[in-house]
């Protein structure tokens, strides 16, 4: 074998080595970032199991709902629905025990929703969070 039968066999293991250098860390990265996906997917079903609401009361023109789940949900991402139309938040004044301020509805507590409009006229009422659980009942 002569000189150019080496060099051509070494330069071809050498694109070798450069490719798999490139696909390697490629592929283990795209790997990586699947598995997080599914940790998170998972993590999301989770909290959508432990999650559960029921709506106590719709006197007075409030909404009484109260989380009997073991999640703690964001009142923020909890919507409410009057007929089946979404009311838009800056509508809605809401309370978790008298407390304005909070943003943690815990297990055991009770949400207030308070719509601007009131309830008056209206037949359904659905409570939504942020998992997809939801409540309703009709008036």
């Amino acid at each position: 074998m002569g000189f150019s039968v080496s060099a051509s066999t070494a330069l071809i293991f050498a694109a070798l080595f450069l490719a798999l250098g490139i696909f390697y860390p490629a592929m283990a990265n795209s790997y990586e970032r699947v598995q997080a996906a599914d940790a998170d997917q998972a993590d999301r079903a989770l909290d959508q199991a432990d999650s559960d609401i029921r709506i106590d009361s719709t006197a007075s023109g409030e909404v009484d709902v109260t989380n009997n789940g073991s999640t703690t949900l964001p009142v923020d991402e909890t919507d409410l629905l009057l007929d089946g139309e979404y009311q838009p938040r800056s509508t809605v004044t809401t309370d978790v025990g008298g407390n304005t301020a909070t943003d943690l509805w815990l297990p055991g507590e009770t949400l207030t929703l308070d719509p601007d409009a009131g309830l008056g006229g209206v037949n359904q009422v659905r409570v939504v969070t942020e998992h997809g659980v939801s409540a309703s009942a009709v008036i």
